[in-house]
């Protein structure tokens, strides 16, 4: 018998890539529209669960951008990821779930911490201002999913990815993160001739991607593998600076301006990468390296994202 699967957030960049990953899989994925259900109220989601009774939850859903978003809507970010995340977790625990992933964040470990971050730094010490009430949603979700597991030998496991890219990202400058914000001002500075791209911050902190694609893939890889592990971390392996990605997306795009580093912006962390140790271990590896994911992403933003926007 095909297992029912519930992707949370199917619509999302991280949800439609496991859509497309579990249906060649041949899994059973119980369509779920962000207009079909509000996953803020737990009286719709207990009706959903009692109705639909997945198998299997990836919760992918919730409200995401970058640093300037993060920090202006502070309690949105809050109040709306932990009513998605908690709902969810508790419905799937009534209606016994075999099997929860949840989707967490690598921003949920403290400001100051060792590199690579280990998943025992949670809590350690303060997080970061910009991004606190975003990282404190995914915090209370994935001790939830914790406490869960521990008493009650619930198959649940919290992932924390590095800084997700890929096909679906958003590229809305006012609520983008890094990276799309990246690509779509060089590539649009190209096109109109614009002698010079303007990149928040100093330039000099750096971050750790993860193609979307791969983490689909640990997805799909903790579903079919059993782990005694809680919460687990999901890396590409390689971080660079801001600086270093601007320099890159430059060259892929043949872009021959100037950039300046805007340091009226927040920088956020000085750096962040994760040990992603325990999945490796497990017998899951990235397989897109940066530099090739980023051809494909700036092709994509430039054939499929561009001419939506009609910017130009």
């Amino acid at each position: 018998m095909l297992k029912k699967v519930l992707i949370a957030g199917q619509e999302g960049m991280v949800g439609s890539a496991v859509y497309d990953l579990f249906k060649k899989k041949k899994f059973k994925i119980i369509d779920c529209k962000r207009k079909d259900l509000d996953f803020t109220s737990q009286k719709q989601v207990d009706k959903w669960f009692k109705k639909n009774r997945p198998d299997i939850v990836i919760n992918a859903a919730g409200r995401v951008g970058g640093i300037l978003d993060n920090y202006k809507f502070q309690s949105d970010y809050l109040y709306i990821n932990t009513m998605i995340g908690m709902n969810i977790v508790n419905s799937s625990f009534r209606y016994k779930v075999k099997k929860l992933i949840n989707l967490g964040s690598s921003c949920i470990y403290p400001r100051k911490v060792k590199q690579p971050i280990s998943e025992n730094s949670l809590l350690s010490s303060n997080l970061e201002k910009t991004n606190e009430g975003y990282a404190l949603s995914k915090i209370v979700t994935l001790k939830y999913c914790q406490y869960l597991k521990q008493k009650y030998k619930k198959d649940f496991i919290s992932i924390q990815p590095a800084n997700l890219y890929g096909v679906g990202d958003n590229f809305d400058l006012k609520s983008s993160h890094v990276l799309p914000a990246l690509v779509k001002k060089f590539i649009i500075a190209k096109i109109t001739n614009k002698m010079t791209v303007e990149v928040w911050g100093s330039g000099k902190v750096r971050r750790e991607f993860l193609n979307v694609e791969d983490l689909a893939e640990a997805i799909y890889f903790l579903v079919k593998n059993k782990t005694k592990h809680d919460y687990i971390n999901v890396g590409g392996g390689e971080d660079f600076s801001i600086k270093q990605l601007a320099e890159m997306i430059k060259k892929i795009i043949n872009y021959r301006g100037k950039i300046i580093f805007n340091k009226k912006y927040p920088d956020g962390v000085r750096a962040r990468k994760v040990n992603s140790s325990i999945i490796k271990r497990l017998g899951w590896q990235p397989k897109i390296k940066l530099k090739v994911g980023l051809i494909r992403y700036c092709d994509y933003y430039k054939k499929k994202i561009l001419p939506k926007e009609k910017l130009i």
